[in-house]
């Protein structure tokens, strides 16, 4: 992970130490990502798509495959965030990768912590129809899979078993004991668990098999569909560790809620709004995206480029504004006086501008979310929202 440096005061440069690792990843990594329906891509038209994106927080690649993105429902309302992983394919395609992305959504799991199945169910279906409203608008076709495709598949619950004897794999968390859960995974995927593994998972708080069906899922989709590639948040760590051993992965920057400092960093979940965060939602409308941007910026003035580990959310709302733009039709992006076409660039220009400048660049980088991100996904989805 990237380690803090020196950022300090307002009006100094915003220092940004990542170029030496790009040029790194560049010369010394491996990227094919082949498919009997994909062409290989050079290591370095990925890595160039990698550095220009710029919320990449690790990319261990060393080749084989499509990609996928596994994420939750939320009960809240829909994060900006989570369309990072869209903006980056869109990104690689359109420098000319044949990449593929399945996107898992993977609500159902929530039955774990004891949450009702026909909630989780209705809660699947909304992601689903949001998903593909932002794929629309973005400019991607990524391929679908809810909880129950999963689910259905006896060879993914061999997977289950068969990595069940992980050391580490099976956490301690309180909850439910999987025996009183296993009613209520519906008849469909209990027909399709092999003999015995009820009994052998049945006696565990349910809760403490998260990491153990998260890394079984991963293996079903390298065996099942030729996946070779994991992208997800840096917060997904602790099913990394596990994954990277026959997968690569793809670690996206983990977002902050607007009212962390360098001091007291908020990480949120990506996919998952709550109640009470300050961030941007589709849901919001222009007047709130603009006043929520402001805001930001100003506390963004005295602040550095980095929070320790996490990328300033000011900075985090340039990349995904200036990336919208490009995948929209291609405009650069005026940042502080400089055309930028791309999510390093927009770091780029930051860090030698300086913090100073926030305020002023706050109105483009709203206006910029708002037409090129927020409203084309609202309109799609028919929602009502205006200014």
């Amino acid at each position: 992970m990237r380690k803090p440096g020196n950022h300090t005061g307002a009006g100094k440069k915003w220092r940004c130490k990542q170029w030496k690792h790009w040029k790194k990843l560049r010369e010394g990594v491996s990227f094919t990502w082949s498919g009997s329906d994909r062409r290989p891509c050079s290591d370095a038209l990925m890595a160039e798509g990698i550095r220009k994106f710029a919320l990449i927080e690790k990319a261990g690649l060393a080749g084989g495959g499509p990609a996928y993105y596994g994420m939750s429902t939320s009960r809240f309302r829909e994060p900006i965030d989570q369309l990072d992983v869209f903006l980056l394919i869109s990104r690689l395609q359109r420098m000319g990768a044949d990449i593929g992305l399945t996107v898992f959504i993977a609500g159902q799991f929530a039955v774990l912590n004891g949450r009702p199945s026909g909630e989780l169910l209705l809660a699947e279906e909304r992601k689903l129809e949001f998903l593909r409203a932002c794929a629309g608008a973005i400019g991607i076709e990524p391929a679908f899979l809810r909880t129950a495709d999963l689910w259905a598949k006896p060879a993914y619950w061999d997977e289950v078993g068969r990595w069940k004897a992980a050391s580490g794999i099976i956490s301690e968390r309180k909850g439910p004991r999987f025996s009183d859960v296993v009613p209520s995974l519906g008849p469909e995927t209990i027909a399709a668990m092999p003999p015995g593994l009820i009994d052998a998972l049945g006696g565990f708080d349910a809760p403490s098999l998260y990491r153990l069906f998260e890394v079984a899922e991963a293996a079903w989709m390298k065996k099942a569909l030729g996946v070779g590639c994991k992208i997800g948040p840096e917060s997904e760590q602790e099913y990394d560790a596990f994954i990277g051993a026959f997968m690569d992965i793809v670690q996206l920057r983990q977002p902050l809620d607007f009212r962390s400092s360098s001091a007291a960093p908020k990480p949120v979940t990506p996919y998952i709004g709550k109640e009470g965060e300050e961030r941007i939602f589709i849901e919001d409308s222009k007047r709130e995206v603009g006043d929520k941007i402001m805001r930001l910026a100003q506390r963004a003035q005295n602040q550095p480029l980095y929070y320790g580990d996490f990328l300033n959310p000011f900075a985090r709302l340039c990349v995904l504004a200036v990336e919208s733009a490009a995948a929209a039709d291609s405009v650069p992006v005026r940042i502080l006086g400089s055309p930028v076409s791309d999510g390093a660039g927009a770091l780029n220009v930051l860090a030698k501008a300086g913090s100073g400048g926030t305020t002023r660049l706050a109105p483009v980088l709203a206006e910029c979310l708002w037409a090129y991100l927020i409203r084309p996904i609202q309109l799609r989805l028919g929602a009502g929202v205006g200014a």
